[in-house]
């Protein structure tokens, strides 16, 4: 006898993904590093949740993961440039 499904009629845990994909695209218009940082911590979270089959939106969180990565390089390289200036301008 075929045992009854559990995560029938459960709705999806999407939340994640979602919040990954929102926090990629406002660290591009206002809030910096610190949605980069939330980014690539919500898009793990979702793509963690999509594996075990509690979510149905895994590229949703895969590109807010990503977005963050990208964000965090800028970020990186952005710091860099400014040092330097910084140092070069100090250095005269």
């Amino acid at each position: 006898m075929a045992q009854p499904n559990p995560n029938f009629g459960v709705a999806p845990q999407n939340g994640m993904g979602t919040a990954a994909l929102v926090m990629g695209i406002l660290q591009f218009v206002c809030i910096g590093t610190i949605g980069s940082i939330l980014a690539v911590i919500f898009g793990k979270i979702g793509m963690n949740k999509a594996d075990q089959g509690l979510a149905n939106n895994r590229g949703v969180a895969k590109a807010g993961f990503i977005l963050g990565i990208i964000g965090l390089a800028l970020s990186a390289v952005g710091l860099i440039v400014w040092l330097i200036a910084f140092g070069v301008a100090m250095g005269q």
